[in-house]
């Protein structure tokens, strides 16, 4: 397969380098370095969330986090205008 990346200049030139160090082809290179990564994270669990994440207690099933953000988002700005116009 044919593709194309953008690589920073400094990570290219030092990849340049260790190529030509040890005698190998940039696409040698990029595949070994390729596969390590990919054994690499294969051998890893996949991230789970701990009890931290989870929610306890009872959810709300009509519950809109852009709802009730947005009304957190209007209290502020009342909390904001009375303060201003009360002066302090």
């Amino acid at each position: 397969m044919k593709t194309t990346v953008e690589i920073r200049d400094p990570l290219m030139a030092e990849a340049k380098a260790v190529c030509a160090l040890h005698n190998i082809t940039m696409k040698g290179l990029i595949e070994r370095a390729l596969a390590a990564e990919i054994e690499k994270l294969a051998a890893q669990p996949v991230w789970q969330p701990t009890d931290e994440f989870l929610l306890h207690g009872e959810m709300d099933p009509n519950y809109d986090a852009d709802v009730a953000i947005a009304q957190m988002y209007t209290d502020i700005m009342e909390e904001n205008e009375n303060l201003t116009r009360h002066g302090k």
